[in-house]
């Protein structure tokens, strides 16, 4: 779905840390557990289960896919279509201390999904029912198959949902029909190499459209009932696939080689918007329906490392050649829109579908191809340094339909440093500088200059911090942060420009580990400052303070087990005032999340199986959420999510 809009961050992390239910699981999993594993309160899925502050589409208040920064087991990944559980067991947040020692790392930091596991060369699987939130309700397969032992093994899974989750929220009424089919296959030819192929399917049917509210002027939408009041002809459909083949091998005694070749498609066939425009203070607004036609992404991306280790006494080095890139081919644009006249929001219309003439589609291709070198030292458990630079070469074209093209380019050399070292038994220091380069798009639709090519957008990002372990089973780190990118938006022309720079600063929090054998924890905070930096903001319409990021969040997850069998477990979520208008006016309140939930631990026959209950938003905490737009899409209410998992 397309959305008239601009790029500023959004909170959509509200809705994935409360209601992370996505696809089911993975092969033999039924006792995962994410407060078990993780190692920091940064943001770790696992399954259905999702902790910490930040999440694939949030890291310090920007958008880690927008800018590139997807890995695949540590190799680059443009990712367009979502990377199902059938693939994948879940996704790590590298940023702070955790990204130390991390080659070619990206300001904002990396999302780095990890591939199914393969296991013992044994046959087992996992089925996974789950039910909520609202109507969504779904079954999942699970298994890996050992077709030659453990040199040939086939991890394979295929899940059925009806999901009620959309771009911002879940919401009752507004369902879709999800179909997966994935298969990662994994065939070890020796000791030295192995080779890893990803196929992953979606298809997404018969997707109710949500509603985006826009207000007129800096007042926020009236409260009303979480009800459906969505047009039940608008109905998306879509189709995802990530394709790809890993390559992992030593050459010699000293080279190594990681490689991955990737394509990722994401093509909507159909697709609506449902937008209330001007909406006052009692609801009142301007209707209007709009349909695309066939709006599709795809991408060819990869890379190939060679590594090089020497070894020096107690000190161990690494040279590290690198080559990445992306082809991307994108048809957007051509929309049609209907004028329904006044309307209420939240008041249920069934209008007739209408007959929407549609347009030609804008073309879009781009190309970024980069070649970097660095060194990376390490000494075990005391010191840890590196340093890398990359050529980048990127470029963008842009065809309207019956218009000139449009072309940008730039070839930026890229620069980062990073380093950590034991000051005290226990207490490890760390630093680091990063250069980036992201693609800013074109102007959207409504803009004086739309369809045109926007400059690319060179960030930074300088951090440091301590990590600190007071105990064998805790983790503790304090770090500070600062990124600056270039901040685009309308001026009082309509024309879509670099306006200011805007610039995160700030300092983070994580403590994770157990206490005992009963009480485990991860705890997380943020405090910053998020500004829009320009010679004359007030003039551009535009406030002082960066739209949509609080100065404060926190995540508190914990989990206490009464036996080896049952558990419980709780969850808060506290977010500060953040602006929710361009120029700061509208000031969204301090917000509190709770989820309570529980883990029963059995046996179906002699098949290990989990229940898992969760009561999500269970203070039923009433909030317009908001969109990069910026538009409002309701919160969720208080629901009950739950699933069974079982392995076989």
């Amino acid at each position: 779905m397309n959305i008239v809009g601009a790029r500023s961050p959004r909170l959509a992390c509200v809705c994935a840390l409360l209601l992370f239910g996505g696809p089911p699981a993975h092969a033999q999993h039924a006792t995962d557990n994410p407060l078990a594993v993780a190692d920091d309160a940064f943001g770790l899925t696992l399954g259905l289960e999702a902790i910490g502050m930040y999440g694939p589409g949030n890291i310090r208040g920007f958008n880690p896919q927008i800018a590139g920064n997807i890995r695949i087991d540590g190799l680059y990944f443009d990712q367009q279509a979502g990377l199902s559980n059938r693939v994948v067991e879940g996704s790590t947040i590298r940023v702070g201390a955790s990204g130390i020692g991390y080659a070619f790392p990206a300001p904002t930091g990396i999302v780095d999904y990890d591939l199914r596991h393969t296991g013992d060369g044994k046959a087992g699987g996992s089925i996974v029912a789950n039910v909520g939130p609202f109507q969504a309700w779904g079954l999942s397969a699970d298994e890996v198959l050992p077709l030659a032992g453990k040199e040939l093994q086939l991890p394979v899974g295929i899940s059925y949902q009806v999901s009620n989750q959309t771009a911002l929220s879940w919401n009752p009424g507004y369902t879709s029909n999800v179909a997966d089919f994935g298969a990662t296959p994994e065939w070890r030819l020796d000791d030295r190499w192995r080779i890893r192929a990803i196929f992953d399917w979606t298809r997404v049917t018969q997707a109710k459209t949500l509603p985006y509210v826009f207000t007129a002027g800096d007042v926020a939408p009236p409260r009303i009932a979480h009800d459906y009041f969505g047009q039940n002809w608008a109905l998306g459909n879509s189709r995802g696939e990530n394709l790809g083949i890993i390559v992992h091998g030593q050459i010699g005694e000293a080279w190594s080689l990681a490689a991955g070749l990737f394509r990722s498609v994401s093509d909507t066939a159909v697709s609506y918007s449902d937008l209330y425009l001007n909406t006052d203070a009692g609801g009142r607004a301007d209707h209007q329906l709009l349909a695309y036609p066939d709006q599709a992404v795809a991408s060819n991306s990869g890379e190939a490392r060679a590594t090089r280790r020497f070894a020096s006494g107690a000190w161990t080095h690494d040279l590290v050649v690198l080559v990445r890139g992306r082809a991307t081919q994108a048809r957007y644009g051509g929309s049609a829109t209907f004028d329904a006249g006044a309307a209420q929001v939240g008041q249920e219309l069934q209008l007739p579908k209408p007959d929407f003439q549609l347009g030609a589609t804008d073309a879009d291709q781009t190309k970024l191809w980069s070649a970097g070198v660095a060194w990376h030292g390490q000494r075990h458990g005391k010191a840890d340094y590196s340093i890398g630079l990359q050529r980048e070469n990127y470029g963008k074209t842009v065809t309207p339909p019956g218009g000139a093209q449009a072309r940008r380019a730039d070839r930026p050399l890229r620069a980062y440093g990073q380093a950590s070292f034991e000051v005290a038994e226990r207490i490890t220091a760390y630093a680091a500088a990063t250069q980036g380069l992201e693609d800013s798009g074109t102007a959207p639709t409504g803009a004086a200059n739309h369809g045109a090519v926007l400059p690319t957008a060179r960030t930074w990002q300088a951090e440091a911090g301590t990590r600190f372990e007071p105990a064998r089973n805790v983790n503790i780190i304090v770090g500070l942060f600062q990124i600056e990118k270039p901040y685009f938006s309308l001026d009082p022309s309509g024309v879509d420009r670099q306006l200011a720079v805007q610039r995160a600063k700030g300092m983070e929090f994580s403590a994770s580990g157990s206490v005992g054998k009963k009480f485990q924890f991860n705890i997380g905070a943020m405090w910053g400052e998020f500004s829009v930096l320009g010679p004359d903001l007030h003039a551009e319409g535009i406030g002082p303070a960066a739209f949509g990021q609080p100065h404060f969040q926190s995540a508190i997850n914990t989990d206490y087990a009464f036996s080896a069998d049952l558990s419980a477990d709780l969850g808060i979520f506290r977010f500060s005032t953040a602006p929710v208008s361009i120029d700061d006016r509208l000031v969204q309140p301090t917000q509190t999340y709770l989820q309570i939930g529980g883990r029963y631990k059995f046996h179906l026959g002699k098949d290990p199986a989990t229940l898992r209950v969760q009561m999500q938003n269970a203070t039923n905490y009433y909030v317009w959420n908001f969109a990069s737009t910026p538009g409002f899409v309701q919160f969720p209410g208080r629901t009950l999510f739950g699933y069974l998992t079982v392995d076989i």
